[in-house]
């Protein structure tokens, strides 16, 4: 079963939005998020403080690890402790990093590419189990409907408010990423907090970049064990998302139920990130992870990305590979902050979006973008690159290079 992803370039009144209206339209589709996935979340509480509880110097004194005990809202009540591990001398590039996945190799390169790591420790203020509530961020702010992915969104953004009265940051343009359950609050983060200007999830799966409506391995659509909806919901995490979700998942693991009712998928995520630029990293055989709808968000969201003529700013990474957040993985993250916080949209091992590219689990694309018109020459070029994609990274492997898409793909390029 395909279901078609939800189209972001509808409004409310179901009529295609011009450039124009783009804002407008932002707004519509995180007003979307908010209701039907998120919750919603407080306002900014403006009075965060910080106390330095720990201090070490690294690597012969060429860093810092320091922890940070924060403390905001009503009286002071939530409480985060944050981790920082920065270059000792001079300030750096911000990184707000949500989760583990964060070695001495890897620190080590951060922080000698002039980039600092901040750490959120989320377990006081949003613990990750069912009884969420007996955290110190939701008995602040019971009124909200904010659950923990959320939660641990919110929670990212003030570890910016902290980073921001130091002088440990050279600018205020900060990169977000997270793995796995981690990734989910990036993108959360990232829909509500316009000082996330780079964006980058790995891993991140059902309630992250994979499709709630298309899923599969790296073989294509429904092939493997993925998470599904009813499966993280229902069975593993129902504090994540909003109660109300549960209703659209099926109660047996890769199973489809009511997705296809549900007025989002997650291509509306990277829509309201976009332009900022946005990076998804993944292992092929992260199945779990679901790499196949994560191929199909990524391809809808960079229709958002091509109708506001930043396409080279909507970027995937492809590994062989289970479900990690290694050096290699790291190394691809700090290239792109490094290129887009520049202002550059220089190319780098990632893929952004061509011709050439399958267009899975839609009819709708971006509208009123100009093309070229395909010469000979042209034709042949998306053939060649079409070809050099089935052994590329991103291309979904040997044993699976009959999918539908790929014959699809065969059908448009003529070579059937």
């Amino acid at each position: 079963m395909m279901w078609e992803l939800p189209n972001p370039f509808l409004n409310e009144q179901g009529k295609t939005v011009a450039g124009d209206d783009w804002e407008q339209q932002q707004s519509y589709l995180r007003q979307i998020l908010m209701e039907d996935f998120y919750g919603e979340i407080p306002p900014a509480p403006g009075n965060v403080q910080a106390e330095k509880i720990f201090t070490k110097e690294l690597w012969d004194g060429a860093a810092i690890f320091e922890v940070y005990n924060l403390s905001f809202g009503p009286e002071h009540s939530v409480h985060e402790k944050t981790a920082v591990i920065r270059p000792k001398e001079g300030s750096a590039k911000p990184i707000v990093f949500c989760g583990g996945y964060v070695d001495e190799e890897i620190a080590r390169t951060a922080v000698s590419r002039g980039f600092l790591i901040a750490t959120p420790l989320t377990d006081d203020a949003a613990p990750d189990e069912p009884d969420y509530e007996k955290g110190t961020l939701y008995r602040a702010y019971p009124q909200y409907s904010f659950r923990v992915i959320a939660m641990w969104g919110w929670l990212l953004s003030r570890v910016m408010d902290f980073l921001e009265t130091t002088d440990f940051i050279s600018t205020n343009a900060f990169t977000v990423a997270g793995h796995s359950r981690y990734g989910k609050a990036a993108l959360a983060c990232a829909v509500h907090e316009e000082r996330a200007k780079v964006v980058i999830a790995a891993g991140s799966g059902c309630g992250g970049m994979g499709s709630l409506r298309a899923w599969g391995s790296r073989f294509g659509a429904e092939t493997g064990a993925v998470e599904t909806l009813g499966s993280m919901l229902k069975d593993n995490f129902p504090h994540w998302f909003l109660p109300s979700l549960k209703d659209f998942g099926a109660d047996e693991p890769s199973a489809h139920a009511r997705e296809n009712e549900l007025r989002f998928d997650a291509n509306f995520i990277g829509a309201v990130i976009a332009p900022r630029p946005l990076l998804i990293l993944e292992g092929l055989d992260d199945t779990w992870a679901n790499p196949y709808g994560t191929l199909v968000s990524w391809s809808a969201v960079s229709e958002v990305y091509r109708f506001l003529k930043r396409e080279k700013d909507c970027a995937i990474h492809f590994r062989e590979g289970g479900h990690a957040l290694n050096l290699q993985d790291w190394t691809v993250l700090l290239d792109f902050a490094e290129s887009r916080l520049a202002g550059k949209d220089t190319a780098g091992d990632w893929h952004t979006w061509t011709k050439a590219d399958p267009a899975p689990a839609r009819s709708w694309s971006a509208p009123f973008v100009e093309e070229n018109q395909d010469t000979s020459s042209d034709n042949a070029a998306m053939r060649a690159r079409f070809l050099k994609s089935l052994q590329n990274r991103w291309a979904f492997g040997e044993a699976g290079l009959e999918t539908g898409m790929v014959r699809y793909l065969k059908k448009l390029l003529g070579e059937s």
